[in-house]
């Protein structure tokens, strides 16, 4: 998620293009970081239209599955602009330990659940 620049639309990347040779320019990157971003840049708008078609034959609950990482990792990200790298990882390890920990729970109501029922009804009785 360090490369914010991979959201913008293929119009723009003229401007990432633009800004890779100003930054060259004024000796902020060196030439092989330039060449490498320029690659980066150039297999991105090759490689978009091969993602959409992808993205476009995964079913819906893969889909999902999708947005929830991209979701922890947008989460990661600012966690880790607020508190740091290592904060954001334990916070994100502890959330990730209780939403397996919710499911667990889940699965131990669903498995006692006709249990209860039968003992509401006899209890009715």
């Amino acid at each position: 998620m360090r490369a914010l620049w991979l959201w913008l639309p293929d119009e723009a990347m003229v401007l990432v293009i633009a800004g890779i040779g100003l930054a060259l320019m004024f000796g902020l990157i060196r030439g092989r970081a330039a060449m490498a971003l320029l690659g980066t840049v150039i297999l991105t708008l090759l490689a978009g239209p091969f993602i959409d078609a992808l993205l476009d034959m995964l079913p819906g609950w893969m889909l999902l599955l999708l947005l929830l990482w991209v979701g922890v990792a947008l989460f990661r990200w600012v966690l880790s602009l607020i508190v740091g790298a290592r904060a954001a990882d334990e916070a994100v390890g502890s959330l990730t330990a209780d939403v397996i920990r919710a499911g667990f729970r889940l699965l131990l109501l669903l498995a006692c659940l006709p249990f209860r029922i039968l003992w509401w009804v006899f209890r009715r009785a």
